[in-house]
């Protein structure tokens, strides 16, 4: 006689995720989502496992089935983080530019000031500083970093083709990624920003930077 089992996994279509994998995905990203919360509550020191899988609301089995260690769940973290980050700037400025003949370069600045002030940013900024002094930490988030820069420098380049032609290109992009997370870390340090003088400052120079391409380059057309 035939096993049922074997027979169902035989006849499962190759790369069919299973309800029991799909299960566990999710909680796994509850877990993470758990973790980013405590973090941004707590801070990097208070935040322990026993504390996210409380939050979290799974058992302590669940926790280590799906990160043995602080560790693991930290790396993981900020792997996280990192996604959630480039998911958010793709949508949104893919959202702000939707239909538009060139690129509308404020509001695509308003909407990524707006993503450095949420938790995700806030988050890895802590956890960029906590990793100065815990070779562990640093471990997990130097790297991570450095991935999440070149990922964000393609996404831009794939979100604005039309500015992406322009001989400014790489220099008006490291402006305002620097200078909005300097803001932002200025804000997070509780310093007082002057965001409007510098925002407005911003729009001025990057029309400046690429009036070579600007309403004269047209994006293509979406499908």
């Amino acid at each position: 006689m035939a096993n049922p089992e074997k027979t169902a996994n035989l006849s499962r279509k190759k790369g069919e995720i299973t309800w029991q994998q799909t299960k566990s995905q999710l909680t796994r990203n509850a877990i993470l989502q758990a973790t980013v919360d405590c973090l941004y509550e707590l801070g990097y020191t208070n935040t322990t496992t026993e504390k996210v899988a409380n939050k979290a609301q799974v058992s302590r089995g669940a926790m280590l089935h799906h990160f043995p260690s602080r560790a693991d769940l930290i790396r993981a973290t900020v792997t996280f983080i990192h996604q959630q980050r480039l998911e958010m700037f793709a949508r949104e400025e893919t959202a702000v530019n939707l239909g538009a003949e060139h690129t509308r370069i404020e509001e695509g600045i308003d909407a990524y000031w707006r993503q450095l002030n949420t938790p995700a940013f806030i988050v890895f900024h802590e956890l960029k500083v906590a990793a100065r002094t815990d070779p562990e930490l640093a471990n997990a988030v130097d790297p991570a970093a450095g991935e999440f820069m070149a990922a964000w420098y393609a996404a831009v380049k794939e979100i604005f083709p039309d500015l992406a032609l322009s001989e400014a290109f790489e220099r008006a992009n490291y402006l305002t990624l620097f200078l909005l997370e300097g803001m932002a870390i200025a804000k997070i340090s509780g310093s007082t920003v002057p965001e409007e003088m510098m925002i407005d400052w911003l729009k001025r120079e990057l029309r400046r930077s690429f009036q070579d391409v600007l309403n004269t380059v047209k994006r293509p057309t979406e499908e």
